[in-house]
């Protein structure tokens, strides 16, 4: 029941229900800030959907960047689609097929599902992005993001 979406054309057919999803799936912190219609669409390499009854019930979005890097997911906000997110999730850790830059919630599901996690040292060279400070544990540092100080960390397999 997964559905993947290489082709602008493709998306462009599911552009609104996942817009939809991924401002839902935000808005509790403070909404998706990183992202418009367009560069979701233009910028992107990869949308994984989860489809149930003709309705889209969880999403993925990855660009290619040093391998796979998901940088979008959300759900319509029911239980199927939560669990079908988090199937989405653990595929990807098993197959060892993307990366991700997390905190909150989302980092502790996928290091749940086992996902290695990448020491803070290489986060600069691997976002190549300023890196404000890294953290004694090894793993999580702060960067600005808008302008604001944000404590994240490196999770899967990064090339």
């Amino acid at each position: 029941h997964f559905i993947n979406l290489i082709s602008t054309d493709d998306r462009l057919k599911y552009l609104d229900e996942v817009w939809e999803i991924l401002e839902n799936s935000y808005k509790n912190i403070g909404g998706f800030k990183s992202a418009t219609k367009d560069n979701i669409i233009d910028d992107t390499s990869l949308w994984k959907l989860s489809r149930r009854n003709g309705k889209i019930t969880a999403v993925k979005i990855y660009v290619n960047k040093r391998g796979l890097k998901s940088i979008a997911a959300g759900t319509d906000g029911t239980a199927t689609g939560k669990n079908d997110l988090y199937m989405m999730m653990k595929e990807d850790v098993k197959m060892k097929r993307c990366w991700a830059e997390v905190s909150g919630a989302t980092e502790h599901l996928y290091l749940k599902f086992g996902a290695e996690k990448v020491p803070n040292d290489q986060a600069a060279s691997i976002l190549n992005k300023n890196i404000a400070s890294l953290n004694p544990d090894g793993y999580h540092y702060t960067r600005l993001i808008a302008g604001h100080p944000h404590e994240k960390m490196i999770v899967g397999t990064v090339k």
